[in-house]
């Protein structure tokens, strides 16, 4: 369907509140294509789906793509995440009634997994408790607890599961001398031997790893 200037219509569960955002990084993709972005301030499903009853296209940050939503739909070609999962649309309702559901699989890959090694190093290192002692001025107090931190290099971590994120923050850990051990029963091992990943079974690698 096109809207009155020719365009194609795109709807969207409405942001709302601080922090939300806008479609900023949309437009760059559907501006030129003269695509017009409805937002719909809607609370339920069914007025949702009754605003984007004639729309082309689907972007559903905010709101999860139910069955009754997609039942609604008559001329929706395509619902887009912006996400690596899909679990917030029904992707079977959709099948069925020949709507694509894309994602993207490789967004934030690296933010996640710099944020995950950012956390096991504060953990490691027990910098919440560190940073309370210096702030308190407790300086005696933070010696005995500085000095029983055992060192990185040489434990061992395990992944479950090996995606992009997994394998982004082996790569992160494999230089502080910390050696990977992972459980995927989806990936090949020859795939984790190429990242320098040792497979194992799942009991094998929470027997054997420090931090999971």
């Amino acid at each position: 369907m096109a809207d009155e200037s020719g365009g194609y219509v795109v709807a969207a569960q409405a942001r709302q509140g601080a922090g939300m955002g806008d479609f900023r990084y949309e437009r760059e993709a559907l501006d030129p294509i003269g695509a017009t972005i409805l937002e719909i301030p809607a609370k339920t499903d069914a007025e949702f789906a009754e605003a984007a009853r004639n729309a082309d296209a689907v972007i559903a940050p905010g709101r999860r793509i139910t069955a009754e939503i997609i039942e609604g739909l008559d001329k929706c070609v395509v619902i887009g995440l912006s996400s690596v999962g899909a679990d917030t649309v029904d992707v079977e309702a959709a099948t069925k009634k020949g709507i694509v559901v894309t994602n993207v699989p490789d967004i934030f890959v690296e933010e996640v997994a710099d944020h995950t090694v950012a956390l096991l190093l504060a953990a490691a290192r027990r910098l919440k408790l560190m940073d309370r002692l210096m702030r308190e001025g407790d300086w005696r107090g933070a010696r005995p607890v500085f000095r029983d931190v055992p060192r990185l290099w040489g434990q061992t971590v395990g992944l479950i599961s090996f995606g992009n994120i997994a394998r982004a923050v082996a790569r992160r850990l494999q230089p502080f001398g910390l050696h990977v051990i992972a459980y995927d029963p989806f990936v090949s091992e020859l795939t984790m031997t190429a990242e320098g990943v040792e497979p194992v079974g799942l009991m094998e690698m929470l027997e054997r790893s420090d931090f999971v």
